[in-house]
């Protein structure tokens, strides 16, 4: 049987953003063989340390990019979904997200996202060996939307699995909503594209 590791990034700058973390993880950890979360830089919980299998804390903020990574170079599920930490599950199993040879999304209810939705994809270990991680040269925006398009030949849509997002909540906690940010990492999306 294909065993499923979850990689949860956070930036929990404060309580709000830990409870929303938290209610990520009570969402996602039935039926999961192994959950990581990565902190990056922000406030250190013990509370979602003890909710995880693995807690990895940066105590230099790198962004959403390297922050991924850091968790997915260190899964070992042979399928990893990457899981915003300000989303939820509506409907489904994470697990129905396990197709062979497929970089799968869930439907999220509030957001139309055609394809690979950044806030939650799930790519299994022979993809990631071909086609790597997230390109770290975008730090906060972009890298989802330049994996979806290195993986749209092996993509799949899952119907079966449904997920609410709180759209951007640390960005916009951490006052980089739009702005500096996003222009670099358009650019950075722009000159590999």
């Amino acid at each position: 049987m294909s065993t499923l590791s979850i990689v949860i990034p956070t930036y929990t700058l404060d309580k709000e953003l830990e409870a929303m973390a938290l209610d990520a993880v009570k969402s996602y950890r039935y039926g999961v063989d192994e959950l990581i979360i990565c902190e990056d830089g922000g406030r250190y919980s013990p509370e979602l340390m003890s909710k995880c299998d693995t807690y990895i804390y940066n105590w230099k903020n790198e962004g959403f990019t390297k922050n991924v990574n850091r968790g997915w170079k260190f899964a070992h599920g042979d399928y990893v979904a990457i899981v915003s930490s300000d989303t939820y599950l509506v409907k489904g199993s994470l697990r129905d997200l396990m197709i062979k040879g497929k970089v799968t999304s869930p439907v999220i209810i509030n957001q139309n996202i055609p394809r690979l939705a950044g806030p939650l994809f799930c790519t299994p270990k022979e993809i990631t060996d071909k086609i790597g991680y997230l390109r770290e040269e975008m730090r906060t925006y972009c890298s989802d939307s330049e994996y979806d398009e290195r993986t749209k030949d092996f993509f799949q849509k899952v119907p079966e699995v449904e997920i609410f997002h709180h759209q951007a909540q640390s960005v916009k906690k951490a006052g980089v909503e739009g702005g500096e940010e996003i222009i670099k990492d358009r650019k950075a999306y722009e000159s590999i594209s």
